[in-house]
């Protein structure tokens, strides 16, 4: 019971600050669980059960009916029919793009869908909604909207960027497997974020567009490589 009561001390504030580095909490976590035997296993999944189940309903598995981690292959038929013809670009066939989408009500003025591959199997393991603007301000304004639509679904942080501008972050990856012990892991968190990007000033002035909102989900690590 006393490996029990030290493992809520540690792991509950890691919870509450998910988006926070606690790498000693982390691994004192996991040793303490690791250490334990199947006995005291159940008894600690038990007292983290609810914690499970909050942050499944946070999990994100698809985007628009498409799970993540299909193949290149399987979603672009579906893509196809959602979203009409993307955008073709020979030098990036692991990046399929859409322009002017609507999604869940917001006109978007491009969608883009990444895959991982290993060379052989292709996952989809990122989507990136893009919003453009003109101005900064602007770029903000939309940003807002876009977190306030997100935390409705969502649990959201909100961070400082490089430039000081803020990022809102939350949800939980499609990798996570469930248990409480492996959600510990950091790349699990902050599964959504946002951000507001500047176009340099060369291709600002090709495009016509200065400033971005993008809604980002992933990039997830489908394949895991080792040496």
């Amino acid at each position: 019971m006393k490996k029990i009561l030290i493992a809520l001390m540690l792991i509950i504030p890691l919870f509450a600050n998910a988006q926070k580095d606690n790498n000693l909490a982390f691994k004192d976590s996991l040793n303490i669980y690791k250490d334990t035997s199947s006995e005291y296993h159940s008894k600690l999944d038990s007292l983290y059960s609810s914690f499970e189940e909050k942050y499944k309903n946070q999990q994100v598995t698809n985007i628009g009916g498409i799970p993540f981690g299909i193949s290149r292959e399987e979603a672009l038929p579906i893509l196809r029919n959602k979203y009409g013809e993307e955008m073709y670009n020979p030098k990036k066939k692991n990046i399929w793009s859409f322009n002017n989408i609507k999604y869940a009500g917001v006109d978007f003025n491009t969608v883009h869908f990444l895959f991982q591959s290993d060379g052989i199997n292709s996952y989809f393991n990122t989507c990136i909604f893009v919003l453009n603007a003109d101005t900064e301000k602007e770029a903000i304004d939309k940003q807002k909207k876009m977190s306030d639509i997100l935390s409705k679904k969502y649990e959201l942080s909100c961070v400082k960027d490089a430039n000081g501008l803020d990022s809102y972050g939350g949800g939980v990856s499609p990798l996570w497997d469930g248990h409480w012990s492996s959600l510990l892991k950091e790349e699990y968190l902050t599964a959504i974020h946002t951000d507001i990007i500047k176009y340099d000033e060369e291709l600002a002035k090709d495009t016509g567009i200065k400033y971005a909102t993008r809604i980002i989900y992933g990039p997830y690590n489908y394949i895991k490589e080792e040496f």
